[in-house]
């Protein structure tokens, strides 16, 4: 070989020998995070957090985790979950399944289960389609935006929905991760979604946590204080001052609009129809938590100026007020109060138009960002028609129940969360958009509005517990001062069984199950039937899969004389558990239809487990006699005269009981 050649081998094995080093050098690290990462789980370090897990003792059901917000908090105690929900890990042919995502609102604050607008359409859309089952699943939960709902998709499509509605957009700047949160991360959406896909890894979760026990440890930002709503409000506040068109505001539009698109967009891809409400907040009776003033603005001057309008309203002289008022806007349009003030006066037969606007100015111009401004309304209809999604017009079906049309504390608790009514609200706006789009199938069977209302499964101790929850709320900032000394709460209620009860949920020194089948007994006693039905159909539809409230269910529709529903019950609790009880009443209900032949199973299973239950065996007795099989009759009704010999009802049984 010539020089020249062996000069160029030379060359080449240097060159070679060059990169592999700067490869060993690039993947050194990345394979010590590999073994770093495999070390953790190997020792069970951190987290998973599925969004989905089984339902204890129940490997069939689903439910949400009420551990999923360890994704998003690290340095807030006490975090918020989803209350409890379950639906079949494997869907049925013939099931209808709905996914709810949102915050609080969409949870049901404050009083969930049966006061949340979820569970209020499926029970409504469970009567108007009898024979589908259909299941509605709420992801919702207390302080958390949209960084947290795109964060769900993949799991919610993995679960095979048929449809998905949302009603969001509240806790987008003081929601986890929001860009005014004490959890924020910053003001790109993007960089906040690539840290949810990089928290799954266990090292991020490590890194995550030493930062935050630092921040922690400097600021004092990790508290023990009770997770009552207040105190999670309170904590979740990171910018306190967010102007109105402010670099801050604008960016939490962004944040919602990214985020927004991304999930309907991903929606789509998968064909999932998706409903969207817009939102709704208190506009009327909730005054802006904190009214700023334009920068050029000198807030003596404006002090000055406001007293003089003052005075004027003393003297009720609204005309000099109001012109007082524009000329204030005219130098400074950033003041909530200004126009809080304005809409109030304005606030009459011949003006509401007006007192409408200003209301909604005045909203938009709090710097505590509790209630979404205007912007987030125009977002979800754009987002929408963008990708397909329905809008659901949730605020004016709210604000057509309204004075005037302006919503207040007649369909609201306090600054967003709805009462009852405005629950129902929500449920009817979102339940008439689905029979628009001709969802799920045949709207023939339709519940009427009335009705619905009517039938609500809101018990009296959710009700009692969400009053508790609401002067929880409004016992601490921003509604009282901080560092107010709190009232104690009016617990007159609580002399009652119901109050007992509802106070006990409040405090969680009583499981919820529990408290209904408490209240469930309590009616029973007294004769109130409905109430006492009502309380178990709450307990059903939060927990479909136990046997025992069905069976309770059955036994009181018997005495309330509704024997063929009372029917459906005791089976659907046969199905779910073999019982000596269940068996007995399903084959004394069948004798009672005339269904004598069918109800024969039925009572010799009954027999089979209690051998010596005298109901069983005279029933069994008497259902084959009434389907002509006399000799089987003579044999039950000889077994039961030799463990019974003085039954008397057997003995003419007997008798009358051919040869």
């Amino acid at each position: 070989m010539n020089p020249a050649g062996q000069n160029k081998i030379v060359k080449g094995d240097a060159h070679l020998k060059k990169v592999g080093f700067y490869l060993v050098m690039i993947l050194l690290p990345v394979l010590f995070f590999i073994l770093l990462e495999a070390g953790l789980r190997a020792a069970g370090y951190g987290e998973s957090y599925p969004l989905f897990v089984p339902v204890e003792g129940y490997p069939d059901y689903l439910r949400p985790n009420p551990d999923v917000a360890g994704r998003y908090f690290e340095t807030i105690e006490n975090l918020p979950g989803i209350p409890f929900d379950s639906f079949k890990s494997r869907k049925d042919t013939a099931s209808f399944r709905i996914f709810v995502q949102g915050g609080s609102t969409a949870a049901g604050f404050p009083f969930y289960f049966g006061g949340s607008f979820p569970d209020m359409l499926e029970q409504r859309l469970l009567q108007t389609f009898p024979g589908r089952t259909i299941e509605v699943i709420n992801t919702a939960m207390a302080a958390v935006n949209s960084h947290t709902l795109a964060d769900f998709v993949d799991e919610v499509i993995a679960q095979d929905p048929d449809l998905v509605l949302i009603y969001a957009g509240h806790n987008e700047y003081y929601g986890a991760l929001g860009v005014g949160s004490s959890e924020s991360l910053g003001r790109s959406p993007q960089f906040v979604r690539l840290y949810l896909k990089l928290r799954r890894f266990r090292v991020v979760q490590g890194l995550r946590s030493l930062l935050a026990g630092v921040v922690g440890a400097i600021s004092g930002a990790r508290t023990s204080d009770d997770d009552s709503g207040g105190t999670l409000m309170k904590r979740m506040v990171g910018e306190q001052r967010i102007p109105f068109g402010s670099d801050l505001f604008k960016a939490g539009l962004r944040q919602f609009e990214y985020n927004l698109s991304d999930i309907l967009a991903r929606y789509k891809g998968a064909d999932v129809p998706v409903l969207i409400g817009t939102v709704v907040s208190n506009e009327r009776d909730q005054r802006p938590f904190i009214s700023g003033l334009s920068p050029s603005t000198n807030p003596e001057t404006y002090q000055g100026r406001m007293q003089t309008i003052m005075a004027h309203v003393a003297r009720a002289d609204t005309s000099a007020a109001l012109s007082g008022i524009r000329q204030l806007i005219a130098t400074d349009s950033l003041a909530a109060t200004t126009f809080y003030l304005e809409a109030k006066l304005l606030d009459r037969p011949g003006s509401y138009d007006r007192a409408r606007s200003s209301y909604k100015r005045a909203k938009d111009r709090d710097e505590l960002r509790f209630r979404a401004p205007e912007e987030i309304n125009r977002i979800i209809r754009e987002a929408a028609e963008g990708t397909g999604a329905i809008v659901v017009d949730t605020e004016s079906a709210v604000a057509a129940d309204s004075e005037s049309g302006i919503p207040g504390a007649n369909v609201m608790t306090e600054h967003l969360h709805p009462n009852i009514q405005g629950y129902f609200l929500l449920a009817d706006a979102f339940y008439d958009a689905m029979r628009t789009a001709r969802l799920i199938g045949d709207w023939t069977q339709a519940i009427g509005r009335d009705v619905a209302r009517r039938e609500l499964l809101v018990t009296s101790i959710d009700s009692i517990a969400g009053a508790y929850r609401v002067q929880s709320l409004q016992n601490s900032w921003p509604f009282q001062p901080i560092g107010a000394p709190k009232a104690a709460l009016d617990t007159i209620a609580a002399g009652t069984v119901e109050g007992r009860l509802g106070l006990a949920i409040f405090q969680r020194d009583m499981r919820r199950v529990d408290a209904l089948e408490e209240l469930h007994r309590h009616y029973l006693r007294s004769g109130r039937l409905i109430p006492a039905l009502q309380s178990l159909l709450s307990i059903i539809q939060r927990y479909p899969f136990l046997a025992q409230p069905y069976l309770a269910a059955g036994d009181v529709l018997m005495r309330m004389g509704r024997y063929e529903e009372a029917l459906e019950y005791v089976l659907a609790s046969l199905d779910r558990e073999t019982s000596a009880t269940g068996l007995r009443m399903a084959g004394s209900l069948l004798v009672q239809r005339g269904r004598h032949s069918e109800a024969v199973p039925y009572l010799r299973g009954a027999v089979e487990l209690e051998p010596e239950n005298l109901q069983a065996l005279y029933n069994l007795a008497g259902a084959y006699a009434l389907s002509r099989q006399s000799g089987q009759a003579r044999a039950v009704a000889r077994r039961i005269l030799q463990i019974y010999p003085d039954h008397a009802d057997t003995q003419r049984l007997l008798q009358s009981l051919p040869e």
